[in-house]
């Protein structure tokens, strides 16, 4: 008796209708996954733009979609469209019901992936002069999909199982066929054990499928073996400006009236700063004077609540029209005034997701316009310049932060830039990896690269600055060439270097 059960336990397992209704089960799943995927990269962005009205119609559909259950949704769009003139076949119905309602699911699976994607990486996007829709699918994407795909397999794990719903309206796939041939040959144990193989078996290779997708997004974490390697104070700030004989001409660029409040800390309070062709400026300062902040407001990477920054005579970034009204640049003439300004960040801010050339042949290939065998070339010769031969291939987990450093010198370099801004470019590195560094910037400087460079690298700072700026709370209190400062003017300099020069 038991060997009559086992042989219709295989006769079913292995039968052409549940062969059918398992491949039934399987397209429907892929299509409503892939269509709720969809809906959820369209949902996902309205949900976190700063249009009210985009947050709400995102709002309204997630609300009604979460808050309903999936049956019920099946059993309106079967019995109801009809009603309003809509009519569908029961596929397509089922189609329907299952997309939208796994669109919500998916939404805040994507927006917990674009989240999880640093705001440094945007920034060193658009540092690059990269467009919104650009950074968006070349830059954040990538990178946030490593945090989307587990749960979006986990879902069409769940989808393949919730095509079960749909033998309600009757759509043949494997728990209906099942029903069914329950009801014919009264063995329901058997018969539902077969349907159990099949999802199980679809399941799995859904499973196998996933754990090859999120190896490959992985790839770049793969390390190798280490190698060697406030507020103001009351009362104003009084500002001493030593002789200086700046270079002839106009200057590169010049900020004035630089204002950037952070919460309710003034971080930079109306500083004006020329910069000269050929020109290296050093800032220097305690921390929490304003010195990254400032930086940041030069390239528009922060936004100046007041002032204006010129660069070869052209507004970057707010300015204020002739009726005295703050006004915005256009987001293009912004982007293409930033990829004249090279910035290298304090920690590095390579794309993860890319490798050192990749980093380097974005910019070119996307900004430039650059075919990939001459940006390839580019960055074979950038990266060989600074000591990387035979890097290119490696991802940025696989590089010391020394490399990793001028990687980044490398990437910024690559667009040619008019000016360079080094935000404390070697404050992440250990000890032993400031050398490199140091020595890199410093080739930059006898090239007569025009640079703004915050450090706290005193005697490198000296090495290489024509002009030093000192900064507390906000505020610029003493500036002039390197010599001046063998006997600084004011009392608060002459603290500072004493704590940093110990």
């Amino acid at each position: 008796m038991a060997g009559w059960h086992n042989q219709l336990f295989f006769d079913i397992l292995f039968s052409s209708s549940m062969a059918r209704a398992a491949w039934t089960t399987l397209w429907v799943a892929t299509v409503c996954q892939a269509l709720g995927t969809l809906i959820g990269f369209l949902v996902a962005p309205f949900a976190m733009e700063r249009s009210r009205v985009l947050r709400l119609i995102s709002f309204a559909y997630l609300w009604i979609f979460r808050g309903t259950p999936l049956l019920v949704q099946i059993l309106f769009f079967y019995a109801v469209l009809p009603l309003m003139g809509v009519r569908l076949s029961v596929v397509a119905t089922g189609l329907l019901a299952l997309s939208l309602n796994e669109g919500p699911r998916m939404a805040e699976i994507v927006r917990s992936g674009l989240l999880s994607v640093s705001q440094d990486q945007r920034e060193a996007a658009s540092s690059l002069g990269l467009r919104r829709l650009q950074i968006f699918f070349l830059i954040v994407l990538p990178q946030a999909m490593r945090a989307i795909v587990p749960p979006l397999g986990n879902n069409y794990s769940y989808m393949i199982k919730a095509t079960s719903l749909l033998s309600v309206i009757s759509v043949s796939e494997l728990l209906r066929n099942s029903q069914q041939l329950a009801q014919a040959t009264g063995h329901a144990l058997e018969i539902y054990a077969a349907g159990a193989c099949w999802y199980m078996g679809i399941t799995s290779a859904a499973t196998l499928l996933q754990m090859g997708v999120e190896r490959c997004l992985q790839r770049a974490d793969r390390r190798l073996p280490d190698r060697a390697a406030g507020n103001l104070p009351d009362g104003a700030v009084q500002s001493v400006h030593h002789p200086y004989d700046a270079p002839a001409g106009e200057p590169l660029l010049e900020a004035s009236g630089i204002v950037k409040r952070l919460g309710g800390t003034v971080a930079v309070d109306h500083v004006d700063l020329k910069v000269y062709p050929g020109e290296v400026v050093v800032i220097i300062g305690p921390s929490g004077s304003g010195k990254s902040t400032l930086l940041r407001c030069l390239n528009s990477i922060e936004e100046p609540d007041d002032g204006v920054v010129l660069l070869d005579g052209s507004t970057l970034g707010p300015y204020r029209d002739e009726a005295g009204r703050r006004r915005l640049p256009r987001r293009r003439d912004l982007d293409r005034q930033r990829r004249r300004i090279g910035m290298v960040f304090q920690r590095f801010n390579l794309f993860g997701h890319l490798t050192a050339a990749e980093n380097i042949t974005r910019g070119l290939e996307r900004v430039l316009g650059q075919k990939r065998h001459a940006a390839e070339r580019r960055a074979g010769e950038l990266l060989g310049a600074l000591g990387l031969a035979g890097f290119g291939d490696k991802y940025p987990s696989q590089l010391s932060g020394g490399q990793q450093q001028r990687v980044a010198i490398a990437r910024a370099l690559s667009m040619e830039p008019a000016l360079i801004l080094f935000d404390e470019p070697t404050s992440a590195l250990d000890p032993e990896m400031v050398g490199e560094v140091l020595a890199a910037i410093r080739t930059l400087a006898k090239e007569g690269r025009t640079m703004v460079v915050v450090t706290h690298e005193m005697g490198f700072a000296r090495s290489i600055a024509d002009r030093l700026i000192v900064m507390d709370h906000g505020q610029i209190i003493e500036t002039g060439p390197v010599r001046s400062f063998d006997n600084p003017a004011t009392a608060r300099t002459r603290e500072f270097l004493a704590q940093v020069t110990k």
